[in-house]
């Protein structure tokens, strides 16, 4: 399958990650759009693309245009470009949202008769080059009909992804579900090195100490379950300690109210292993 030439919106984290990812899988990246000038050219001059300032201009450009932008504003922007596309016959359009299905290309779809997906990167990017690291073995949620899937999938594998089919999915419990995953563990890790701090840790030693605790858990992920793999006080039913825990976080009710909604799920996670083992 001829490789087709590659047009991002929206050059940030996901978008010049996968920029780069596609780059050194040996597509052509046609042209970088978006609302940083800065951000537009330095990817561009990087990668050899075109610099846009109208959005639009890629689709006409590009076979493929990536819309790498915020969720709320695929839809309009989706409007927007409608209105000022010159010639896009055979070319197509997909969005990196996990929670917005197809329906919000449908202006592009509809007004112009694109071909539009789905390609969801089902990871976390951080900024500046580096984040190119993380995009070998995503998985990556597909939803297109063909030859647009086929086209996404082998786009998917040659930058040595994995694929799988987000058609028919309740997409806002599916990124609900990766917002657990990716963000809130986030969130937990700063409770924790704030905790760390609270309790007399110097902050490099909480910052350190806790995100190796953290990695250490997620290695223990590549071969386990989280229910075989998780341990702690709730997990081997040891509830002195956890009393001991929420009366240490009695000066932050908002802390010690979600220590025990995780205790209580930690619990409940560990009960149903046991009955499985049964």
């Amino acid at each position: 399958m001829q490789k087709p030439t590659i047009a991002i919106v929206g050059p940030g984290r996901a978008g010049s990650a996968l920029g780069r990812a596609l780059h050194a899988a040996g597509y052509t990246i046609a042209a970088i759009g978006g609302r940083n000038p800065d951000n537009i050219r330095n990817l561009a001059q990087e990668l050899g693309a075109r610099a846009c300032q109208s959005p639009a201009t890629t689709i006409d450009i590009a076979d493929l245009t990536i819309l790498a932008v915020p969720d709320d504003v695929i839809l309009p922007l989706a409007a927007d470009m409608v209105e000022s596309l010159c010639s896009a016959a055979g070319h197509a359009v997909v969005h990196l949202s996990g929670a917005q299905d197809r329906g919000a290309l449908r202006p592009l779809a509809q007004g112009a008769s694109l071909r539009t997906g789905v390609f969801h990167p089902l990871q976390t990017f951080r900024r500046g080059p580096e984040a190119v690291e993380n995009v070998g073995g995503t998985y990556f949620g597909i939803d297109a009909d063909p030859p647009l899937r086929d086209q996404l999938t082998a786009m998917a594998s040659d930058i040595k992804g994995h694929v799988f089919d987000l058609a028919g999915v309740d997409r806002a419990l599916y990124h609900a579900a990766a917002v657990f995953a990716a963000n809130y563990s986030m969130t937990l890790l700063a409770e924790a090195i704030g905790l760390a701090g609270e309790a007399g840790l110097d902050k490099e030693t909480a910052q350190r100490g806790m995100t190796m605790l953290l990695a250490g858990a997620v290695n223990n992920l590549k071969d386990l379950a989280p229910a075989d793999a998780i341990t702690g006080p709730a997990s081997r039913g040891d509830e002195g300690t956890i009393q001991r825990h929420l009366a240490a976080l009695k000066t932050d009710p908002a802390a010690q109210r979600l220590y025990q909604l995780l205790a209580d799920r930690t619990k409940l996670l560990a009960r149903k292993k046991n009955e499985e083992a049964a």
